[in-house]
């Protein structure tokens, strides 16, 4: 239940639905609770009236007294009508208000979770599964409304319904009402019971429904590839074990609730069973009357629904707070990547010098480092290229320039200033970034070019894909610029999806271009033409680009040869096949096979 005090601040803010909510809720109550009391004196007026019909037998005043008693019957039932017409208005009124205000409260919680998990480090999502955090935005997110909007309306209805009824009770009776309420501490001890029992089942079943979204959503993302290895029978298997799970921690929860009602009904049962049996032995000692048993009655009636409702009320809470604790989770992890103190807000502009100091880093304590010693550096508007065999570091040593990770050790700098002092804003907007893995949205193909920047028009778009070498692909597309791409870009080649965010880098017009193996799915002739465009912009950025061919990176000013994490050679392309090494091997390997292509 700890978990729910995180939700506090919300009953403030909209303290302007929950107030008026919660009077309507102890109006529709009162009303309601008013009802057995006109039943009581309807029932005790009968017999006062047959005794004075009796004493008038044989005259007029007779008929003038059942004329009477008719139409005071009318003008009680009159009366309960209205009662009742009254509560459900106010009952009506309570849902508007109440479950209104769960509904903005679910807006708020769901629109601070998604711009939370928009700062979070790429860490994060290494430790959470995507279908797991889709899991707690949605249905978590949805069962925490329930709490805040129905289970507490529910609450308060039962509390006022009770405390009301009780009360009655007691002024009318305090013997026969200790006797009404003698199921009621073992109805408390069962409550408790079933909270702890429903609670663990809950956040067991929430878990469990986290690892079916998971399996759903890694096998519709890779279906291809389930299809290329025609491994539909194993997922099938591997989905129906996961939901063959789910159903079971369902049917746990459904036990505890299928247990609960039964011994609630017996519960109240045996209540109304003692009412009738001392409230008879009341009535023929004159301490209450026959109107009172009915009223008795209503009410425990009246309160059957309440508590009934406190054990689905219980479900949704405890639902609720395992819920709770799972979002607490997400809101506690904090960025590892933040502006913070040292932080110099002054810098709003880079020019794209790029210096690495004995720069070192390592995923895990303990694990081998992913770089190690690494040190150079490049003049804002030159061009940097990295090689290396898979696994060497390169993607790493990328991704710390635009501090998508921080340095274990050493210090990464940019126009002089340490990454970690200047504003990420001011930093990732200088960047233009093509990851290794290439996404795209579900979007048009003018989108995912112009998702980096804000409006910038149809000859712009153009000009970037152009320089990307994509723009004849475009139109030959059917609806050109306006193709939809599908999810993931599924609809494009390997080469297109590359192209496309290559023309997203280069439409912002960055002072870096961080360019992670973005030409392996085109051919030579295509990366020749899209090396020229930037060649062209010599001087208007920083170029950074990682490539498995030498042919892409030997024009540039640097190229660093990297080898388990250490720069193992760095100078130009001539300097390099002075030197020999791994640089010359790699390119004398892929000229033979250039020229074995030829043949």
């Amino acid at each position: 239940m700890k978990a729910l005090a995180r939700l506090n601040h919300f009953y403030w803010e909209y303290k302007h639905l929950f107030i008026p909510g919660l009077l309507c809720t102890m109006a529709s109550a009162a009303f309601l609770v008013a009802v057995p009391i006109v039943v009581r004196e309807i029932i005790d007026s009968i017999p006062r009236f047959v005794e004075l019909y009796n004493v008038f037998e044989g005259s007029e005043a007779q008929g003038t007294m059942f004329n009477l008693f008719s139409g005071g019957l009318l003008l009680f039932a009159g009366i309960i009508v209205a009662l009742s017409l009254a509560s459900g208005f106010f009952s009506f009124l309570m849902r508007q208000t109440i479950v209104v205000a769960s509904r903005h409260i679910e807006y708020d919680l769901r629109n601070q979770l998604y711009d939370h998990l928009q700062r979070l480090s790429p860490k994060f999502y290494r430790d959470y599964t995507t279908g797991d955090v889709i899991t707690r935005s949605t249905d978590d997110i949805e069962k925490v409304r329930r709490y805040v909007g129905p289970a507490i309306m529910y609450i308060t209805r039962a509390v006022v319904v009770v405390a009301t009824a009780i009360t009655v009770m007691f002024i009318i009776s305090p013997t026969l009402t200790l006797y009404a309420l003698l199921p009621m501490p073992f109805l408390a001890v069962s409550i408790f019971f079933v909270a702890r029992l429903v609670h663990k089942r809950s956040e067991a079943l929430q878990k469990q429904y986290s690892n079916v979204t998971t399996r759903v959503q890694e096998a519709l993302t890779g279906i291809r590839v389930i299809k290329s290895y025609t491994r539909e029978d194993a997922e099938n298997e591997a989905f129906e074990e996961e939901s063959a799970q789910y159903r079971a921690r369902q049917l746990d929860l459904a036990w505890v609730d299928s247990a609960w009602r039964p011994i609630l009904l017996l519960l109240v049962g045996a209540s109304q069973v003692i009412v009738v049996w001392m409230g008879g032995r009341l009535v023929m000692d004159g301490a209450i009357t026959i109107g009172n048993i009915a009223e008795y009655l209503i009410y425990v009636q009246m309160m059957t629904w309440p508590v009934a409702s406190l054990g689905f009320v219980i479900t949704m809470v405890q639902r609720a707070s395992a819920s709770m604790e799972r979002l607490n989770e997400l809101f506690d992890t904090e960025p590892e990547i933040s502006n913070g103190p040292q932080t110099n807000y002054s810098i709003t502009d880079l020019e794209g010098r790029i210096a690495f100091e004995n720069v070192s880093y390592y995923f895990e304590e303990g694990e081998e480092w992913a770089l190690k010693d690494v040190s150079f550096e490049i003049p804002a508007g030159g061009t940097l290229g990295i090689v290396g065999r898979t696994g060497a570091g390169k993607s790493t040593l990328i991704d710390l320039i635009p501090r998508l990770i921080d340095p274990t050790e050493g210090t990464v700098r940019i126009d002089g200033h340490d990454v970690r002092t200047i504003p990420l804003s001011t930093l990732r907007s200088a960047m233009g970034y093509v990851p290794q893995d290439v996404f795209l949205f579900s979007d048009t193909v003018a989108n995912n070019i112009a998702f980096g920047v804000t409006d910038p028009g149809e000859q712009r778009i153009r000009r970037a894909a152009q320089e990307a070498d994509l723009l004849e692909n475009i139109e030959g597309f059917p609806e050109g610029f306006d193709t939809f791409v599908g999810e993931r870009g599924i609809t494009l080649s390997g080469g297109q999806k590359q192209r496309s965010s290559i023309a997203r880098a280069l439409i912002r017009r960055p002072s870096i271009l961080l360019l992670d193996d973005a030409l392996s799915a085109v051919d030579t002739e295509t990366e020749t033409t899209i090396l020229n465009h930037l060649r062209a912009q010599d001087g208007k950025h920083t170029l950074v680009m990682v490539s498995h061919r030498i042919s892409a990176v030997q024009e540039a000013d640097l190229i660093l040869v990297l080898e388990h994490g250490r720069v193992t050679q760095q100078g130009t392309h001539d300097e390099l096949l002075k030197q020999g090494g791994l640089y010359s091997d790699l390119h004398e390997k892929q000229r033979l096979q250039e020229q074995i292509d030829a043949l």
